[in-house]
């Protein structure tokens, strides 16, 4: 059940997406988590459904749906496959910005194609610093160089791409000159196909394992007109609109996670053996199983109500998307492990998707928006320092 209530309209997203998720990703699933494949023939269904355009507007020709509805889907897939809806969140998370302030080159040349199918974009904003992947305690972009016409990018490396080398434009995060403040970003809107770029090393993660989240170098020029917004104050300028796309989508495909592996273990639980015993007997299971449900409800109702806040135009501060974002990661880390020792050597074997699901559970604790960095800034909001 939902405590959140929600429209006519986001219930039937909400049905049909999970028909496609049981349908078309469900079965993929187990192979693209074995074969750390990326799992093309998911987002391909997800196309086809056209929920590629689920955030361009209706006048763009896309869904235009709102945040609500957007959590639900994302949710929906991730029940089935989270590797799918990390690759499918990027997508919507690189979009959203250019999506809501196009030009109208922009809006014909990428946010149109967009909504019809023809663009699957994700995010190039993860940088390191110096060869490797050296640890940093707070974000840091590359700098680009203006040059007539456009923008240089030379030997950036982002270091972690979802869906890096298959998708066709990367939501790009830089500094325009070597002299900008770190806090001036600027967004580019990259071609991948007008650009030099390489894949530097395999995906080999612990989880996710299909989402392709390789390091990436880019070289080339940007032209000028695939910019989004303003040089410098881009995303001070339309970060309210980012954010809690950002850290709500996270949040929506971790809670998917942890309510896929509690449906599952809702059948599997409730199985009688050839001693016509089932696990849910065990009175210590049936607390499991109640406290899993409890948990996984106050999560979805505190996403819900976030999404719904900015929905209407209340969003006045990033708290309810940051506390979202962690419980619900957080909620899909402490589910996995209790359905991990409830199913014992089962699921430690691997005979049961479980281990799978604890595996990927784990990337919402350290992903994009860590929830080291996430608890910061909410402290940092409940005790903001006093004005002088």
């Amino acid at each position: 059940m939902t405590y959140f209530p929600l429209t006519a309209a986001q219930i039937e997203w909400k049905e049909r997406v999970a028909e496609i998720a049981a349908r078309e990703i469900g079965p993929l699933a187990a192979e693209t988590d074995r074969t750390g494949q990326y799992p093309q023939r998911s987002l391909d269904a997800l196309r086809q459904a056209g929920l590629w355009g689920l955030r361009a507007s209706r006048d763009d020709g896309g869904l235009g749906a709102d945040l609500v509805t957007t959590c639900l889907v994302v949710e929906e897939i991730a029940k089935k496959c989270p590797s799918t809806a990390m690759c499918y969140k990027m997508h919507l998370e690189a979009s959203e910005v250019i999506c809501r302030i196009p030009t109208d080159h922009q809006r014909a040349a990428f946010v149109e194609p967009l909504a019809r199918g023809e663009v699957l974009a994700t995010v190039a904003g993860s940088e390191s610093q110096g060869a490797g992947d050296n640890w940093t305690p707070g974000p840091s972009f590359s700098t680009v160089e203006k040059v007539p016409g456009g923008y240089r990018i030379e030997g950036v490396r982002k270091s972690y791409v979802t869906s890096a080398g298959h998708a066709s434009h990367y939501f790009f995060l830089c500094r325009i000159g070597a002299d900008t403040p770190p806090d001036q970003v600027s967004l580019l809107f990259v071609e991948r196909d007008a650009i030099e770029w390489e894949i530097l090393e395999p995906w080999e993660g612990v989880g996710l394992r299909g989402n392709a989240s390789s390091p990436m170098r880019f070289n080339g020029v940007v032209p000028e007109e695939n910019r989004i917004g303003a040089e410098h104050t881009a995303m001070a300028d339309v970060g309210h609109l980012f954010r809690p796309v950002l850290g709500l989508t996270y949040a929506a495909a971790y809670l998917g996670t942890a309510s896929g592996a509690f449906e599952i273990a809702c059948q599997e639980g409730t199985r009688r053996f050839p001693s016509g015993s089932r696990r849910i007997d065990n009175p210590i299971n049936q607390r499991r199983m109640a406290e899993i449900s409890v948990r996984i409800e106050a999560a979805q109702t505190m996403l819900h109500a976030a999404a719904a806040l900015f929905d209407r135009g209340e969003l006045r501060s990033p708290l309810p998307v940051m506390q979202a974002k962690v419980f619900c990661s957080e909620t899909a880390v402490w589910v996995t492990q209790e359905l991990m020792t409830m199913f014992g050597g089962t699921a430690f074997a691997g005979r049961l998707p479980f281990e799978r699901y604890f595996r990927d559970a784990r990337a919402g604790l350290i992903m994009a928006l860590p929830n080291d960095g996430a608890y910061q800034t909410i402290s940092t909001l409940l005790f903001p320092e006093p004005r002088t």
